[in-house]
């Protein structure tokens, strides 16, 4: 597990020691400049000294008898060597030079400022004629006498970086720490809590950084509350409702095991099928809403769908059950009706329509599937002959369970609430309606 703190020591750290180190090249640079001007104003100086002392003292100098200029020895100290100067005379006669200036010309270049190279080492020369042209000084200074000055400045500059680099880590360490600590609070907070526990985390105290943290812990809080708080009342539903064919079941089974004859017998077994029947669609339906939750799986795969294709299917799958009441089952619209969707899920969709339309439509009664495309959009409608459904209770006939009083017809209350469920996962809009002719009911479903 990486850590933050350290990540932002690191990050820190980084960002001083380059900005530090950018700032000591800089200053390298400008004070190598700096240095090269103060040391060419130098140079230039003392050959001007040198000259009008040469002119005053040396303009009679003669050579010894063996031909050797005259050599003034040094004082012995360290930057003598790197710093020398001589003292031409006529028709390029070397009257005088320093210890650390060799026989020949420090530069060839006359008047002005040069670099040499002399005996493989970087020299500036500077290079200054008398008026009458009689005597030339050269005054030289090695280069490394300019970047050993710089980089002393450089070093210091940096030396102080070195120095403080560690202070500086331990200090960043404590004050990270500190501005991490309502986060540790925060993860103590969530860490002692109970599961039950789902009340918001209070936001009003917490930095304004983690802010949005705490606001998207609190919304999953919320979400997380809604969730089980549908899964409690799903559960008791669920119990409730199986309470009743469960006990139904039994008393056939007594009544069955009490039977004096086998009529009595076989009508009891003949109830008690029935009664399984129904218990075994309650489950299955309740299975199917419990896939649908939101809480209740992955995300939903969606593709092309063709909902033409699917309500052939359907209907091929239902017409034993509308023939076995005598229903007049129709499937008008085009050959195919593309929309995007799961296919698995819109085949749910419209077996429920279908199911509830034909369980609720009396014998000799009609059901018919619409699908009708306009304008890149497809509309699915079903529309049965049986007693539909009061305007006032149109809205509720989409919560779990709820049954219409009255209505005879045996059903579990969750066909509608499955059709509602898939409806909302494809973004699809749901309308009830009366059916043709003022009777019977419409559902309509529009696919974005």
């Amino acid at each position: 597990m990486t850590s933050l703190r350290a990540k932002l020591l690191v990050l820190l750290l980084a960002i001083i020691s380059a900005a530090w180190l950018a700032t000591a090249v800089f200053i390298y640079f400008d004070a190598h400049h700096e240095i090269d001007e103060l040391f060419d104003a130098q140079l230039a100086q003392s050959a001007q000294v040198l000259l009008a002392q040469a002119g005053h003292d040396l303009r009679e100098a003669r050579e010894d008898d063996d031909g050797i200029a005259t050599e003034i020895a040094g004082a012995g100290h360290k930057y003598e060597r790197k710093i020398a100067f001589q003292i031409w005379g006529e028709h390029g006669r070397l009257l005088l030079r320093s210890a650390s200036a060799p026989v020949e010309p420090l530069a060839a270049q006359e008047n002005g400022f040069s670099d040499a190279v002399i005996g493989g080492k970087a020299w500036r020369v500077y290079d200054l004629q008398s008026e009458e042209g009689e005597i030339r000084v050269q005054v030289g200074e090695r280069h490394a006498v300019r970047n050993e000055l710089a980089a002393s400045v450089a070093q210091r500059l940096l030396l102080p970086l070195g120095i403080a680099l560690p202070v500086l880590a331990a200090l960043i360490w404590f004050a990270v720490g500190g501005g991490l600590s309502p986060l540790r609070r925060i993860g103590s907070e969530v860490a002692q809590r109970d599961p039950a526990n789902l009340v918001p985390l209070a936001e009003s105290t917490a930095p304004s950084e983690i802010a949005p943290l705490l606001h998207a812990l609190n919304s999953l809080l919320g979400r997380l509350e809604v969730a089980l708080e549908s899964e409690r009342r799903f559960t008791a539903d669920a119990a409730h409702e199986l309470r009743t064919p469960l006990a139904a079941l039994k008393i056939q089974a007594q009544v069955a095991r009490r039977a004096e004859n086998e009529v009595q017998r076989g009508a009891a077994l003949d109830n008690l099928i029935l009664g399984a029947d129904r218990a075994t669609h309650l489950i299955g339906q309740l299975l199917t809403l419990a896939r649908l939750e939101p809480t209740g799986g992955s995300a939903v795969l969606m593709a092309e769908c063709d909902m033409a294709a699917i309500a052939r299917q359907t209907l091929a799958d239902l017409a034993p059950a509308a023939l076995a009441k005598e229903i007049e089952l129709e499937l008008s619209g085009p050959d195919a009706a593309m929309i995007r969707g799961n296919a698995d899920m819109l085949g749910i969709l419209l077996r429920n329509l279908v199911d509830n339309a034909i369980r609720y439509t009396p014998r000799n009664g009609r059901v018919d599937v619409s699908l009708i495309v306009e304008q890149g959009r497809v509309r699915l409608e079903v529309t049965d002959s049986g007693p539909g459904i009061p305007e006032q209770e149109r809205q509720r006939v989409f919560d779990r369970f709820y049954r219409i009083l009255g209505n005879e017809a045996a059903g579990s209350g969750l066909g509608l609430s499955i059709v509602k469920r898939i409806a909302d996962v494809h973004a699809a809009k749901l309308g009830l309606a009366d059916g043709g002719h003022g009777t019977g009911l419409r559902v309509s479903v529009d696919f974005s």
